[in-house]
């Protein structure tokens, strides 16, 4: 099934990854100009929206070569049944999963209220580590232990040559290209709302259907404003996700301009 890119969501806490490695991404999008073909990324469709479950980075090339869709492999469930479909495949294909990506697993399912009951060895064996390090994680979380490494924007402490495309600050594209999915729900959630508005005020002339529809109107203008501010907010958290990447560009410029001088 071929599914267009902008149903997809990807904003569900469904990437089981640490961090998108750019240098995979330009080398699936030159692959696909190519013309290699690729595995269906898997969605699953809970009756309204589409969540990536698996295939970030092809998801992510064919955003890079504006392709209109993507092969995809579509099941039925909700977003946390994408989320562990996620931390499973991680250890199956693709790109080596990393340390981190692992620790990053453990931890989801230790931090949820349903599969923090399973037992270390079945949490172990979903995301493809030894019970000793769940074990440990757990351990951590329950003595209230800092854990693990943040997964926050950063530059990489090597100093990047000038013909490596993939600096550390590419990561802030991909998470803005979250939060504009993000963004674009909430405002098609929006237009939604606009609609149903519209029929609300023009249907019905007796009293009891005038009073129906000023209900509605009522509910459906507190869910706008409500809408409102969260796109409000997700619009903030990207304008300053910008500007933290333009700083981290010109920390890069300047690494490179060192790294000339010293050759």
């Amino acid at each position: 099934m071929n599914i267009g890119l902008n149903k997809i969501r990807i904003d569900g806490g469904t990437q089981s990854r640490v961090k998108i490695d750019e240098h995979v991404v330009a080398q699936y999008a030159d692959d696909m100009l190519n013309g290699s073909e690729f595995p269906p990324i898997v969605l699953f469709y809970d009756g309204l929206d589409y969540w990536l479950a698996d295939g970030f980075h092809r998801y992510f090339a064919n955003k890079r070569i504006n392709a209109p869709g993507i092969s995809a492999e579509v099941k039925e469930g909700t977003v946390r049944d994408a989320i562990l479909h996620g931390i499973k495949a991680n250890n199956k294909h693709g790109l080596r999963p990393t340390n981190e990506d692992k620790r990053k697993g453990v931890m989801t399912m230790l931090k949820d209220i349903e599969w923090q009951e399973y037992s270390n060895r079945d949490i172990a064996e979903i995301c493809g580590v030894s019970h000793t390090l769940v074990n440990a994680i757990r351990k951590e979380l329950e003595e209230g232990k800092p854990s693990g490494n943040s997964s926050k924007v950063k530059v990489n402490s090597r100093i990047a040559k000038p013909s490596d495309p993939a600096v550390e600050f590419n990561q802030g594209e991909i998470e803005r290209e979250t939060l504009r999915a993000a963004a674009d729900t909430l405002q098609k959630e929006n237009e939604d709302l606009q609609d149903k508005l519209t029929v609300a005020m023009a249907s019905g002339t007796d009293d009891v259907e005038k009073e129906k529809a000023q209900s509605i109107i009522k509910d459906l203008r507190a869910q706008i404003r409500l809408l409102e501010i969260e796109l409000k907010a997700v619009t903030t958290s990207r304008d300053q996700f910008q500007r933290e990447n333009a700083q981290l560009m010109k920390q890069v410029a300047m690494q490179q301009k060192s790294l000339k001088k010293v050759a």
